[in-house]
């Protein structure tokens, strides 16, 4: 069996300045994995070609993508409550403050 692992690059966004987060998908020994990494500007020019691997990520069988789904969509659901929660919070707060400088 091949030791040559295949590597087919999904999606990166900016983290900051000098790093970016990457996720790939790859084929190690015949197995398929997600890679979600941190990758970091080695050089600090700013060029992709000084980009290298972190320690700062996780590598999942395929079969846990799933699991991985559901826990950052339970994330990002909680964040949406909590802002919203939030944004009644700062409303309620600003008539209060418009109805005792009427009075």
């Amino acid at each position: 069996m091949s030791r040559e692992v295949r590597k087919i690059k999904i999606y990166e966004f900016r983290k900051n300045a000098l790093e970016i987060v990457r996720t790939e998908l790859s084929d190690f020994y015949g197995e398929k994995y997600l890679n979600v990494r941190v990758w970091f500007d080695a050089a600090g020019r700013g060029n992709k070609e000084d980009l290298k691997p972190s320690p700062k990520g996780i590598t999942l069988s395929i079969d846990k993508i799933g699991e991985l789904k559901k826990g950052i969509d339970k994330a990002y659901a909680q964040l949406e409550q909590e802002k919203r929660k939030h944004h009644k919070e700062e409303k309620r707060r600003d008539r209060r403050a418009r109805n005792s400088k009427e009075k």
